[in-house]
C-alpha cells in the first residue's frame, strides 16, 4: 500500500518501526507518527487515515502537481500561504498563478489515483 507524504514536514519519507506488539508508521524528517497496529497493512492504512484528517492546503507541497477547475493544464505548486488559504502555482509555460483550496479540481493524490487522465 501506497503511504502519503507528511502533512507537516512534507517529507516522503516515511518508515514502519517494528515495535513491542505492533507495528508503526513514522515520519522520518519530523516525527509525526501513526497509532501501532498489529499487521503493516494495518499500520499503512493508520498513517493514511491520520494524514488525510489534515485539510488538503496542508497536505500539498512544493513540487506537486494539481489541476484547477478553471484550467485545463496540470499546475505546479511552487509555493503555499496557509495562512491565507493561498497555493502559489505555474504551468509548464513559466506561467504563476494564485489559487484558493476551492478553486482546485483535482489534488495530487486524486490525479495520482487516476493515472493522470481525465
Amino acid at each position: 500500500m501506497k503511504t502519503h507524504q507528511c502533512p507537516i514536514c512534507g517529507s516522503k519519507r516515511t518508515f514502519l518501526d517494528i515495535i513491542p506488539q505492533g507495528y508503526q508508521y513514522i515520519c522520518t524528517q519530523c516525527g509525526l507518527c501513526a497509532l501501532r497496529q498489529f499487521t503493516p497493512q494495518e499500520a499503512a492504512e493508520a498513517w493514511n487515515e491520520l494524514v488525510f484528517k489534515f485539510p488538503p492546503i496542508m497536505r500539498v507541497h512544493q513540487g506537486n502537481n494539481l489541476k484547477l477547475d478553471f484550467n485545463d493544464d496540470i499546475l505546479t505548486v511552487i509555493g503555499k500561504d496557509t495562512d491565507r488559504c493561498k497555493i502559489y502555482l505555474e504551468d509548464y509555460k513559466g506561467n504563476t498563478e494564485i489559487a484558493t483550496p476551492d478553486d482546485v479540481d483535482q489534488w495530487p493524490w486524486e490525479i495520482e489515483q487516476k493515472g493522470g487522465r481525465q
